[in-house]
């Protein structure tokens, strides 16, 4: 579960910084606010919520590595190190980016820990309860945003990795070329 929930965090600068979230980029600021008002039929009322935004300090465990939950989040503001095997494997700082989600798609525990590096905020989002949403527009906002992002990193992945090939087939081109040389070389 989210940790760090200090207040109810929504203003209209921080609407205005969710609109711009690939998530929220088909919804007006009225259909924002309802799906940060939305209950997870709880009477916690904020601690009930489906979607709410959590503050973090500096130094603050946001995920904790091994531990199970449903909650992905997203990047308001701030700068979030993701550690695997007390080593830094990755930061998040942009405004939308997302981290948790595996996880809670892959259904198994949280394979990193996040610390926030600085004090942050995050939409976190209960993933446990999006299927049985009334609100099919919700529902589908909230799927179709994490479908977005899983294929925009899928496709920072798959560019990496191509960049990667051919970084490592003119290496590759160079050694052969070297290997001839010493190959004429050795015939003189």
């Amino acid at each position: 579960m989210a940790k760090g929930v200090k207040q109810n965090l929504v203003s209209d600068k921080i609407i205005n910084i969710l609109k711009k979230f690939m998530i929220f980029d088909d919804l007006e600021e009225k259909d924002i606010k309802k799906i940060l008002s939305m209950e997870a039929k709880s009477n916690d009322s904020y601690q009930g919520r489906i979607a709410k935004l959590c503050q973090y300090k500096a130094g603050e465990t946001v995920i904790r590595e091994g531990e199970f939950d449903c909650w992905s989040f997203w990047v308001v503001k701030g700068v979030f190190d993701v550690i695997q095997n007390k080593e830094s494997i990755t930061t998040f700082s942009n405004p939308g980016e997302i981290f948790g989600e595996m996880s809670v798609m892959e259904g198994i525990p949280r394979t990193a820990s996040v610390i926030s590096v600085t004090n942050g905020v995050c939409l976190c989002i209960d993933m446990s309860v999006i299927e049985n949403l009334e609100d099919q527009t919700v529902r589908t906002t909230i799927k179709n945003g994490f479908y977005k992002v899983i294929l925009a990193r899928l496709r920072t992945t798959k560019d990496k990795v191509m960049t990667e090939k051919q970084r490592l087939e003119i290496k590759y081109a160079d050694l052969l070329s070297f290997e001839e040389k010493i190959r004429a070389k050795a015939k003189k």
